[in-house]
């Protein structure tokens, strides 16, 4: 089968979470000889970089790649995108990529700096190829994406406009109301990484004939225990019993408030794995404490290994995930997890028994003591976990569901030419 991943960050140029979900559902389709393109935009990428590197990334081989826009150009391009919604300049790019590759399944995915309405009006119109979108964060509903008001707190109720303005983004002024359901009422599928987000979306009155939960994805053998890999980054396992905690080092995911914490558990350490705008205030929080160390970004193998030898992975965040793929990747690896209560944690916290969960930085830190007086296994961890984690997680499991899904769509007839 010929596959189109349509996105607006991809590979190096990415920040993590919903890339990082494209990568390896194309890692996975080549693998079983299928055909797969990416269409992305190094431009939308450059227009909200800042400071982020670049991440480790190598495409796989038969990767096929169709870049929209670079440059001043591309981010001019971005720009309009945001501020319309519209595909600009892009939508005639797409139109040819989609009529000349004739591809089987159009998957669209972060879009947020593409054209939210313009992108899925362009698949509706001009293929009759399956047509699915994954919602893999809140921006369908958001503005931030993340449903964090402000830049402090969780949003319960809305203030889109002021909530822009507060952030210094150009507020959205065709966000107006059904325009969500306009976008996807061409579209075959919407895909949610977990039943709790999609709860919330149909709270907000988003609509469509075939609303489904397909969870995150974890790389084959990702649950394999393997050797220390070649050129380890120095320092990367402390020598004492650590706690170890993987992400973007934004607000939202909360890591600072784990940092002040550590001060009152001296004899363990604090391994923060990731980047991102946040980091050199959080090196801030983290100053003359010697149990707190950033390693940055690192490839798979090393966060594995992190993992696998921490004496629990801890997932602060304070938002609602969407998923939660750092509390997945650790309970696949048997790590015990420390995580706050909150958005879809709790329901991928339930697939396993080595989830000790917390709510405020009193629940926290007795837990932190707990770990660092222990010298086995603890707490909620003690019986050994849950043996197996959801086979969907998994390379093999969720490409059942996935095409289990395509052939649903092309037996009911139901890929749709918008009119």
């Amino acid at each position: 089968m010929k596959f189109c991943m349509v996105t607006s960050f991809f590979g190096a140029q990415s920040f993590g979470g919903d890339s990082v979900y494209v990568e390896r559902l194309c890692r996975a389709l080549l693998r079983r000889g299928h055909e797969v393109h990416v269409v992305r935009s190094p431009g939308a990428f450059e227009s909200v970089r800042g400071s982020t590197p670049l991440r480790s990334y190598e495409p796989p081989d038969g990767l096929i790649e169709h870049r929209l826009g670079t440059g001043w150009r591309g981010k001019l391009d971005a720009l309009w995108s945001h501020q319309t919604a519209g595909a600009g300049r892009n939508a005639a790019t797409l139109r040819w990529i989609f009529e000349h590759e004739a591809f089987d399944v159009i998957h669209l995915h972060n879009i947020s700096l593409l054209g939210g309405l313009g992108v899925p009006r362009v698949a509706s119109k001009l293929s009759r190829a399956v047509k699915l979108l994954t919602a893999h964060d809140y921006w369908w509903i958001c503005p931030q994406s993340l449903l964090w008001k402000f830049g402090r707190s969780v949003c319960e109720a809305r203030a889109c406009f002021t909530c822009n303005l507060r952030r210094g983004v150009p507020p959205q002024l065709w966000r107006r109301a059904g325009w969500v359901n306009d976008a996807f009422s061409g579209l075959d599928a919407i895909l949610f990484p977990s039943t709790s987000t999609m709860r919330i979306y149909e709270a907000a009155g988003v609509k469509n004939h075939r609303l489904r939960v397909l969870p995150g994805l974890l790389p084959a053998n990702w649950e394999s225990r393997g050797q220390a890999p070649a050129g380890l980054a120095p320092g990367l396992l402390p020598a004492r019993p650590f706690i170890a905690a993987a992400g973007r080092l934004v607000v939202e995911k909360g890591f600072q408030t784990v940092i002040p914490l550590m001060r009152q558990v001296p004899g363990l350490d604090l391994v923060i794995a990731g980047d991102g705008p946040l980091r050199t205030e959080l090196e801030l929080i983290a100053s003359g404490m010697p149990n707190v160390k950033f390693v940055g970004l690192l490839p798979n193998d090393e966060v594995r290994l992190l993992f696998q030898h921490a004496r629990a992975v801890v997932v602060p965040s304070l938002f609602p995930e969407t998923f939660g793929l750092v509390l997945a990747e650790a309970l696949a690896l048997g790590a015990p997890v420390i995580a706050r209560c909150v958005g879809a944690i709790p329901e991928v916290a339930a697939t396993s028994s080595r989830v000790m969960m917390f709510d405020g930085a009193k629940g926290l830190l007795n837990i932190l003591r707990e770990i660092s007086q222990s010298s086995g296994e603890l707490g909620a961890c003690a019986d050994g976990g849950t043996a197996r984690t959801p086979a969907v997680w998994s390379e093999d499991g969720h490409l059942v569901e996935y095409f289990g899904l395509i052939s649903e769509i092309r037996n009911q007839g139901q890929t749709t030419v918008r009119q």
